[in-house]
């Protein structure tokens, strides 16, 4: 019985291996999208608003490729930014993961700016586009340690942020509680054989 215990954590944790992609929102202190309450410091002007749009944001952990599509101003749905934006990038890795990184600056790690995808226009602005992640930011990434920075002549400092938090997927949380509650039977089994 101790075998089959072990075996079924194995192919468990083996089926989680194999995940590939994975989806993020964009989180902040200041709430969900990119916000300018999400940027730490203050913000001049009437600050726009942004947000994923089309497909949103992914990561495939085989090819190392974050899908980017995000928006901002009135032609995507949101609020125009003060002026077009001057750049856009991806900052990180900030110090701790979580919530934890939505006080926390970091430098600029990849820019978006000078990627085809870009658009810096003030109402109708954003990117749409892939951006390799190093092998050795992987984990950091899915750990929401980075975050998408927006930057206007206004607010050059960033006018609107938010943190790339990795998103749950409904089948691989069914699956792991699933997979939990088989081994905490089958061990309850054992204890009672054991027992008797």
């Amino acid at each position: 019985m101790k075998t089959s215990l072990v075996t079924s954590t194995f192919l468990l944790l083996a089926g989680f291996a194999q995940a590939s992609s994975f989806q993020f929102d964009l989180e902040g202190k200041g709430g969900s999208g990119l916000l300018s309450g999400n940027e730490n410091g203050a913000i001049s002007g009437s600050p726009g608003i942004g947000g994923e749009i089309n497909a949103g944001i992914s990561y495939d952990d085989v090819s190392n490729l974050l899908t980017i599509n995000v928006g901002w101003g009135s032609a995507n749905g949101f609020v125009d930014l003060t002026g077009n934006a001057t750049a856009g990038h991806i900052h990180g890795p900030t110090t701790s993961g979580g919530t934890g990184s939505f006080t926390q600056n970091a430098s600029v790690k990849y820019p978006l700016d000078s990627l085809g995808g870009w658009n810096a226009n003030a109402t109708s602005g954003g990117f749409s586009g892939t951006v390799t992640i190093l092998e050795a930011d992987e984990v950091a990434l899915l750990a929401g340690r980075f975050y998408i920075n927006v930057h206007t002549s206004a607010n050059a400092g960033g006018e609107i942020r938010g943190n790339l938090v990795a998103v749950p997927e409904p089948a691989e949380t069914g699956a792991l509680v699933g997979g939990l509650a088989g081994l905490f039977a089958l061990a309850r089994r054992l204890r009672t054989r054991q027992a008797a």
